[in-house]
């Protein structure tokens, strides 16, 4: 009897629990649809708050909703174009989407011919674990496979001369200050965030890909969003071809080849930025899911 009435117990909490969660998930719905409105209201009115750029950001991070995804890009989009319009008048510079740092616009730096970046040599290879949230910080001349979660965060600030697997899926990379290496991702659940990278070789399936500051990056990407670039040059995009070590097989992934015209805030002209190139058929090359 007194197990029947534990089990019971258990079951209503667990019910509760849901309820809350999805009371939660409604409440954080409704927000982004307040949110969205007050900045189309100020779109109209020709202005932009920072600060609820930023808010709208986050949600784009860490939203689940497929078609609260593209409603948050599509106002975003709308916000890129406001902005290049008020630099183009001499305006106020409007100081970007998340980012605090303000640059010379990269369109002024000459794009950098594409270059064959050669697999690290780095002879030794070794299997670290990371917990939750971790941050990898002052990696130089390591060849690692990074074990972890699926859905946890990871973050990588002064790295160089570095090549990573990272074998699971994480949810949000953040990627600072990375220079001169090779990063192979598997599926990344929402975003990669770049700052101020450079000369690197990224292998990523994610929602969407930022990337601010940061110049000469070759990145093999497929996305479920978009990607996008602000005060960077040199970027060269290819399609996603990971191997698995065991069959030679490409790793599946879901792609919108949105990845194919990045969305460049330093550029407003209707012709293609200088600040990108996509990379010919002949030019792709692949990776392998090496293991120990």
């Amino acid at each position: 009897m007194e197990q029947r009435r534990n089990q019971l117990l258990a079951k209503l909490e667990h019910r509760n629990e849901e309820r809350k969660a999805e009371s939660s998930q409604k409440g954080d719905g409704r927000e982004v649809d307040d949110l969205m409105d007050e900045i189309r209201r100020d779109l109209e009115e020709k202005k932009v708050e920072d600060a609820k750029i930023e808010r709208l950001q986050e949600f784009l991070a860490f939203s689940t909703n497929a078609r609260q995804l593209k409603s948050i890009q599509n106002l975003l989009e709308d916000v890129r174009k406001f902005k290049l319009t008020q630099n183009s008048s001499a305006k106020p510079k409007f100081t970007g989407f998340s980012f605090k740092k303000t640059t010379a616009p990269a369109t002024s730096k000459p794009t950098v011919p594409a270059q064959n970046l050669e697999k690290s040599e780095i002879p030794s290879v070794s299997t670290t674990a990371v917990e939750t949230g971790t941050l990898l910080i002052d990696l130089s001349s390591e060849n690692k496979i990074i074990d972890g979660k699926d859905g946890e965060d990871i973050s990588l600030k002064n790295v160089e001369n570095c090549r990573l697997l990272f074998n699971f899926n994480p949810s949000i990379v953040h990627l600072r200050n990375v220079k001169n290496s090779t990063l192979l991702f598997l599926r990344c659940e929402q975003s990669v965030l770049m700052n101020d990278c450079e000369n690197l070789k990224i292998y990523v399936a994610a929602q969407q890909v930022r990337i601010h500051t940061s110049h000469h990056i070759h990145l093999h990407v497929a996305t479920r969003g978009a990607v996008i670039l602000e005060d960077s040059s040199s970027i060269f995009m290819y399609p996603y071809r990971l191997k698995n070590a065991e069959n030679s097989e490409f790793l599946p992934v879901e792609d919108n080849l949105e990845w194919q015209t990045p969305r460049d805030f330093n550029w407003l002209a209707t012709s293609q930025s200088p600040n990108w190139k996509l990379m010919a058929e002949d030019e792709w090359d692949d990776e392998e899911r090496f293991s120990l």
